[in-house]
């Protein structure tokens, strides 16, 4: 389905299931182990359906794996330091046969545990004891964690998600004087410029991060009586900072067609991000979809483009394991116009994407639903969200424009600094 494109630089090896498998140093684990040919890292939770990445920014839950005896580790935001050992987890047999994907042959269309024989005495308890013990994550880590430490950081202003927005917004503040951090869960600030290099040249030559505090792979946790907890590998970090800029980027978009969540349905973001990475399918590709990403991936792929259509025009994704063909409607908009099979080894889908509102939404920012994306942050003509909150980016409904960032950038420094009493 996919292998490498380019000859690896700093070359380390990792291990799934205890097989070797080469990775470049620093990669993320999830793009080493899909280059080598290894889509399908995961099994869903109740069906035992195969999974595997979608998104690559942590989003889905078709990279958690069992990394070095800690389960339920997002591998693609993982980065590759050698000698790490990967199982994949909740299966009974191996990765590629997992003996409890029988429940998915007897229940074809989904299974409701919590009423199966629920009433029926001796029988009830019995099935809500194997339902327990079938669903799952994981067990338990291989050995007990260790206390991790926890430390303060006092700052004039605390940018979440370093994104195109992020990285706008935390570089002009800093340029202002102020003392800034900038917390990203990403292995390197850029967010989905990870897979548009050029663009991302571009961005940090325009928007350097000199004098900003990077907190990179540290997930936001909430914003609790004023302050900003975020998690890392190292522990947790508490962030006072009297101004908190949101700019959380959006979740890629899911369109709704049979098999949608089959190995080798990717996010034309992700796809992007694997060919920035130098990993490329072994065959031809359907996309399907209109945006910036779908057309910077026609771009990079060229004519191993099978086909490209609208979102409306792909009837189904088809394959057991992985993807194998797709179905596609002649007439996009009519469900019973003729259709047509194309064999393809991997989808990519560019849809609307969805604002990623949540941890502004916690504090206390104003949230409404957009009927074109879903809920996204509300945000005024300076980008003020609510009392000592802002919001940039997509997570406000707004598209992935840098010039719009450059200027909406520009707009909240000035505003965050008239907050504070100093001249603009």
């Amino acid at each position: 389905m996919f292998r490498r494109g380019r000859a690896l630089q700093h070359p380390v090896t990792i291990t799934l299931d205890g097989a070797a498998v080469p990775a470049e140093l620093g990669e993320p684990l999830a793009v080493a182990l899909i280059a080598s040919g290894r889509v399908t890292l995961a099994r869903s939770p109740k069906l035992h359906r195969p999974r595997a990445p979608t998104c690559l920014r942590g989003g889905c839950d078709g990279c958690l794996a069992r990394v070095d005896g800690v389960p339920n580790v997002m591998t693609c935001l993982r980065p590759a330091a050698g000698g790490e050992r990967i199982e994949v987890q909740n299966v009974v047999g191996s990765r590629q046969a997992d003996l409890l994907q029988v429940t998915d042959w007897f229940f074809p269309q989904g299974i409701d545990h919590h009423h199966l024989m629920a009433g029926v005495p001796g029988l009830s308890g019995v099935m809500q004891s194997i339902a327990r013990k079938l669903a799952g994550l994981g067990q338990l880590p291989s050995a007990a964690l260790s206390p991790e430490r926890a430390a303060r950081l006092d700052v004039d202003a605390a940018v979440i998600g370093a994104g195109p927005a992020g990285v706008a917004a935390a570089s002009t503040l800093s340029a202002r004087g102020l003392r800034v951090a900038l917390v990203d869960d990403g292995l390197a600030p850029g967010g989905s410029l990870a897979g548009a290099p050029r663009r991302a040249a571009e961005l940090f030559a325009r928007y350097p991060l000199d004098g900003v505090r990077e907190l990179r792979r540290h997930v936001a946790a909430g914003v609790y009586l004023g302050e900003l907890l975020v998690a890392g590998d190292a522990g947790a970090t508490v962030i006072r900072a009297p101004a908190k800029i949101f700019a959380t980027g959006a979740h890629d978009g899911v369109a709704a067609f049979p098999n949608n969540d089959l190995p080798g349905v990717f996010s034309a973001r992700a796809f992007c991000r694997l060919l920035a990475c130098g990993v490329e399918p072994t065959g031809p590709v359907a996309l399907a979809g209109e945006g910036p990403w779908a057309d910077e991936l026609a771009s990079a792929l060229g004519d191993r483009v099978a086909v490209r259509i609208p979102l409306a025009a792909l009837a189904a994704v088809n394959g057991i394991s992985q993807v194998k063909s797709v179905t596609v409607r002649d007439a996009p908009f009519a469900p019973d116009s003729p259709t047509s099979d194309v064999r393809v080894v991997a989808v990519a889908v560019d849809a609307p994407a969805a604002p990623a509102f949540e941890v502004a939404a916690q504090a206390g920012a104003r949230v409404e639903i957009d009927p074109r994306a879903g809920y996204a942050v509300q945000v005024d003509a300076r980008g003020r969200a609510g009392d000592g909150l802002w919001a940039i980016g997509e997570c406000t409904g707004a598209s992935l424009d840098l010039a719009g960032v450059e200027r909406a950038a520009t707009i909240l420094a000035d505003d965050v600094l008239a907050a504070r009493g100093a001249p603009a």
